[in-house]
């Protein structure tokens, strides 16, 4: 489905290098989903046929350019692994939430903590990922779903606020059972990779980034509530070990929060990639204000990820990165002139 060029970009992209160019992956809306338009939760999340349906659909409603592909998110919210392994959720009209009825109440009374696979969640997302894969025909790319991150995950289980005392009163509990759901986490990222792999070349995930290899975006927003001290004694240990488990991985930094935990992300030795997601209500990521920000993670020899530029930052935003190896950029454009200016904008900043 990818041509060979398109593959060689992205190769590029996770050696920390480019080929020609930054990847560009470059959408343009030509019709509007009709399947899904009218439809709400429940049905939205629980009827994997009409969800497939609607999947096939939506990538015949988008002209891709550059390194853009039809990529299908097999979505069943933030952090679905949680729901799989014990965890209550809740079914909402754009999301599903898992941390509204936590159910590690006590460290002393656990609930058994493993992947049940007659759980709804568990059964849901495998199907839903069979069903895509199959109905696929290699004209887009199935992902692996978003299991989230460990300590996410735990966070779920136990419910933030009291896993953020836990941290002082209970360190040792929580770092036993973050071990335990660390080593499901990756039970549960092999079966799932297993059925997609079967299926197509390469990979992709809730980030449409193309990779021949296994990759996941990594995660904790968890650790926006904590310290950098206590992200090096909870967090970075994780994190080295699923980058070591993994052939490649980006760390999807989600808003200020998360900053002052950019130093001890950027030593991880096996880190592709930083993804930076500015938050709700915060300055876009073409704002200048982030500049020195992506300049630090280029210089630290990390790839940048930016989902969304405006087509009409791009240049700047080029002229002030002091790189463009490991780069990728996202954006949608109005019309096919839109995007062969970027792509013109794009080798004009070439390899640097």
């Amino acid at each position: 489905m990818l041509s060979e060029q398109i593959k060689k970009r992205y190769g590029a992209f996770w050696d920390n290098d480019a080929y020609e160019r930054c990847v560009l992956y470059i959408t343009q809306r030509i019709r509007k989903n009709t399947i899904m338009a009218e439809v709400i939760s429940p049905e939205k999340w629980t009827d994997i046929g009409l969800r497939t349906r609607a999947a096939v659909e939506s990538y015949t409603n988008v002209q891709y350019y550059a390194e853009g592909f039809p990529s299908i998110f097999t979505n069943y919210g933030p952090g679905c692994m949680a729901a799989c392994i014990g965890g209550n959720y809740v079914l909402a009209e754009s999301t599903v939430w898992f941390d509204t009825d936590p159910i590690i109440k006590d460290w002393a009374s656990m609930p058994d903590i493993k992947l049940f696979e007659d759980s709804n969640m568990w059964k849901m997302t495998k199907t839903y990922t069979e069903k895509l894969c199959e109905a696929s025909n290699g004209k887009y790319m199935t992902s692996i779903s978003d299991i989230g991150g460990s300590l996410d995950i735990l966070s779920s289980l136990r419910g933030a606020q009291t896993l953020l005392y836990d941290l002082y009163d209970y360190a040792d509990e929580v770092k036993a059972l973050h071990n335990k759901v660390e080593i499901i986490w990756k039970d549960v990222y092999n079966r799932l990779y297993s059925i997609t792999s079967r299926y197509q070349e390469g990979m992709t995930s809730w980030m449409p980034i193309w990779c021949k290899d296994r990759y996941y975006p990594l995660q904790c927003d968890f650790c926006a509530m904590i310290s950098p001290d206590m992200f090096c004694e909870f967090v970075r240990p994780h994190l080295v070990a699923q980058t070591e488990f993994l052939d490649h991985a980006i760390y999807h930094l989600d808003g200020p929060g998360e900053v002052p935990h950019l130093d001890h992300i950027l030593s991880i030795p096996r880190l592709n990639a930083i993804q930076w997601t500015a938050g709700t209500g915060k300055e876009t990521l073409d704002n200048e204000c982030y500049y020195d920000m992506y300049n630090r993670i280029l210089k630290a020899g990390k790839g940048l990820v930016l989902f969304g530029v405006p087509f009409s930052s791009l240049e700047k935003l080029m002229n002030s990165l002091v790189s463009t190896k490991g780069l990728f950029i996202s954006m949608n454009v109005a019309d096919n002139k839109e995007a062969n200016e970027a792509i013109r904008i794009a080798e004009c900043a070439g390899v640097k």
